[in-house]
């Protein structure tokens, strides 16, 4: 059976963590730009967490199920119903053969990810179902969804997930979730901290002065490739940069004309752009939920400092994901 694309939303594709290591052949990543809510949408379904879920970016897709379907949302800043109930972020549901499911979205909303029970039947790559956009393949076909598109599912279920769909046969939801409060930890602030690269040494101590106490906000010239910042101009040096140097997820590249951009999944492998940093890993997923218009703030931090907050960020992950498996635990107790 399938899930219907009645309307695509403005830019739904599929993914999962991504195609790493391959990048001294020219293969860009891809992967879900939020991992962390990837990851919870799919524990919450009782799927493995390396399953595909549906990235929606801004305008969210209206979806039709032709078939009893466990589902799980994550993100933020939406309201999302069935023609039965509303459904809420961070918690399972039942969906019914014939539901839509359908979004409310304000110009806070970015990013949302649908993880359905089973997975979805897709296109694999390198180990990877998800959607490389520029080569055209994995994922749906290659590309992004559109209007009328008709997705199958692998329903590939385990005993967890028949026993989910028995004890939500009459309520269609379960009594548990992730409370909203317990996520502020990750995505709330505004503060992103940055690690100096070898690119940092082209710039002076004035410049990155300059740099950290700007005020910058995501412009709509963003997107997986990368996202372009409105506010302080940074003066870069351009004379004797190399032609090319590496560049990762999290690179902050300044343009000639002295605007930063922040490099996300779908970067290109090499960039030609001077670079004044790289936002820690632990702060990326938190960006990758920063809207339109979202206010943000730089601060330098050592690499000490750095590991220090990433084993912390380990942790509260750790500690989220341990608490979703104890709920499910006592689910299939029931």
């Amino acid at each position: 059976m399938t899930i219907i694309i009645e309307r695509a939303g403005l830019f739904s594709s599929f993914q999962d963590f991504g195609r790493h290591g391959y990048a001294y052949t020219g293969v860009i990543p891809c992967g879900a730009l939020d991992t962390l809510g990837h990851e919870i949408a799919n524990r919450l379904v009782a799927n493995d967490k390396n399953e595909a879920t549906l990235e929606m970016t801004h305008i969210m897709a209206r979806i039709r199920f032709t078939e009893p379907t466990l589902i799980a949302l994550t993100g933020s800043n939406f309201k999302a119903s069935t023609q039965n109930m509303k459904i809420k972020p961070y918690k399972l549901y039942l969906l019914e053969e014939g539901d839509v499911l359908s979004f409310e979205e304000t110009n806070k909303t970015s990013r949302v990810y649908l993880a359905v029970g089973g997975g979805f039947k897709l296109d694999t790559w390198l180990d990877s179902t998800s959607t490389d956009l520029k080569v055209g393949i994995g994922g749906f076909h290659g590309r992004k969804l559109n209007n009328g598109d008709v997705v199958e599912m692998k329903r590939d279920y385990t005993k967890r997930h028949h026993k989910l769909f028995k004890n939500l046969a009459d309520k269609h939801t379960t009594d548990w979730g992730i409370d909203g409060y317990a996520l502020s930890f990750n995505y709330i602030s505004d503060v992103f901290h940055v690690i100096e690269n070898k690119g940092t040494e082209d710039f002076d101590d004035e410049t990155k002065a300059h740099f950290i106490r700007g005020d910058y906000k995501v412009t709509n010239k963003s997107n997986r490739v990368g996202m372009l910042l409105d506010g302080e101009k940074i003066k870069a040096y351009y004379e004797d940069m190399p032609a090319h140097q590496p560049v990762k997820k999290g690179t902050i590249q300044v343009k000639r004309d002295g605007t930063p951009i922040v490099l996300l999944n779908d970067h290109y492998t090499i960039g030609s752009y001077p670079q004044i940093g790289t936002i820690a890993s632990y702060h990326l997923t938190k960006l990758a939920q920063k809207p339109q218009g979202s206010r943000l703030k730089f601060q330098f931090i050592d690499i000490e400092t750095a590991e220090k907050n990433l084993v912390k960020f380990s942790n509260w992950t750790n500690q989220l994901f341990h608490g979703i498996e104890f709920r499910m635990q006592l689910e299939m107790m029931k």
